[in-house]
């Protein structure tokens, strides 16, 4: 059963990162290479400027593609960054049996939303590497942190920051 995939929002989010870098560093560039700045040329600083300011924004929410499924008692998760270049692709599958307890943080002014899931071993706890959820809407966070309640075996430990 297919929990969540958000393929095609983070299709968008890579657009959006090329275009506002791209058009962003195009829009701010003629302003140094002319010899009379006008108006015009100001105008389209400023617009360069948004552009490249929500390219910034855009890195530091860092938003993942996030698939997630449960399959034969497992929960598989393949994730990657929605930025265009420097991806880490992570594949891993948790069994439901351990999992302990997960933990939903926001950071960034709310805009930065790290799932971090905690498994229990033979020799303690562990958690894995956060997740980013900042590319979901608010139905599939809501979806994520309710099948994780109904699945973990430790719900007094859930941290939900929604």
């Amino acid at each position: 059963m297919v929990i969540v995939n958000n393929q095609l929002k983070v299709a968008k989010i890579k657009m959006a990162y090329i275009l506002s870098f791209l058009v962003g560093i195009g829009l701010i560039v003629p302003i140094f290479i002319v010899r009379s700045v006008t108006v015009e040329h100001l105008i389209m600083s400023i617009l360069g400027v948004v552009l490249f300011l929500y390219f910034v924004y855009l890195i530091i929410s860092k938003p993942d593609y996030i698939y997630m499924e449960e399959y034969k008692g497992k929960l598989r998760i393949k994730t990657y960054p929605a930025q265009p270049v420097f991806r880490q692709y992570k594949a891993f599958e948790i069994n439901l049996d351990t999992l302990s307890h997960f933990e939903i943080h926001k950071s960034f002014f709310g805009q930065k939303i790290s799932l971090i899931l905690w498994v229990q071993t033979k020799k303690g706890s562990g958690a894995y590497p956060p997740l980013s959820l900042s590319a979901l809407s608010k139905a599939e966070q809501q979806k994520i942190s309710k099948y994780l309640s109904s699945k973990s075996l430790n719900r007094a430990k859930n941290i939900i920051h929604l």
